[in-house]
């Protein structure tokens, strides 16, 4: 079964490589909708980075950072 995260990037994998079968549309209308979609996949790849982030520092906690004690 695979993780949550390994299931997003797919997902996001997937996304990307459609967007870019659209790179040589001229109509408009698609032209605003594939960037308004590239929008959203640049932003749900920060998310999940953040996420990453966020669960490694909550699993190990930087050198740097004072303990709660």
């Amino acid at each position: 079964m695979a993780t949550k995260a390994e299931s997003s990037s797919k997902h996001l994998a997937i996304a990307r490589s459609l967007l870019q079968d659209l790179e040589g549309e001229t109509d408009p209308q698609v032209k605003a909708t594939a960037a308004a979609a590239h929008a959203t996949l640049v932003l749900a790849e920060q998310v999940a980075v953040a996420r990453v982030v966020m669960a490694t520092d909550t699993v190990s906690p930087a050198a740097h950072q004072p303990s709660a004690q």
